[in-house]
């Protein structure tokens, strides 16, 4: 390479010569900028704390309706359990079998199911006969009255069974010859 191509190649690159901006004096209405600015900013601060508080209320109501809400179900589930309750002791056999008594039914001796595929009847049904000793009512009505006297401080051993208890008549063993 020549000297010449070198000094070429390095004009080249040299940066031209820039003139000096000229220097001014700077007054602070013209750094200020524009009065809409601050005005801005607060109005999204503002705004921002406005939402905030918006959420705030709505999450403390919604509090509120839950708890409402809580109280109503427990409520509601005591109310299912003594519905359950009163179902339960409605349906107990004892009590089924004091109120059929009542209405004068007897337990039956025994039972035939028709069966509606084949058209025919299982089993051979016989007419009921009220019984003249111990019964299922019986049992239960005897069963309460004991529990009331027993209860009672005043009671002693002996109880007097009730009037539907007194009106049967329990058999008493007989000797057999």
């Amino acid at each position: 390479m020549s000297q010449s191509s070198v000094v070429t190649t390095v004009a080249r690159r040299a940066p031209a010569r820039r003139t000096r901006a000229s220097l001014e004096v700077v007054t602070p209405t013209d750094r200020a900028g524009s009065a809409w600015f601050p005005v801005l900013c607060f109005a999204l601060l503002v705004a921002g704390l406005g939402a905030v508080l918006g959420l705030n209320t709505s999450m403390a109501q919604d509090s509120f309706e839950v708890t409402a809400l809580e109280a109503r179900s427990a409520s509601l589930a005591d109310k299912e359990d003594s519905l359950t309750q009163t179902i339960n002791d409605r349906a107990a056999p004892q009590r089924l079998a004091t109120e059929a008594d009542a209405l004068g039914m007897v337990p039956a001796g025994s039972a035939a199911f028709i069966d509606a595929d084949k058209g025919s009847i299982l089993g051979v049904a016989s007419v009921a006969k009220k019984p003249d000793g111990f019964t299922v009512g019986a049992a239960a009505t005897a069963t309460a009255d004991q529990s009331s006297t027993s209860s009672s401080p005043s009671s002693k051993s002996t109880s007097k069974p009730s009037s539907k208890a007194a009106q049967k008549k329990t058999p008493t063993a007989r000797p057999s010859n």
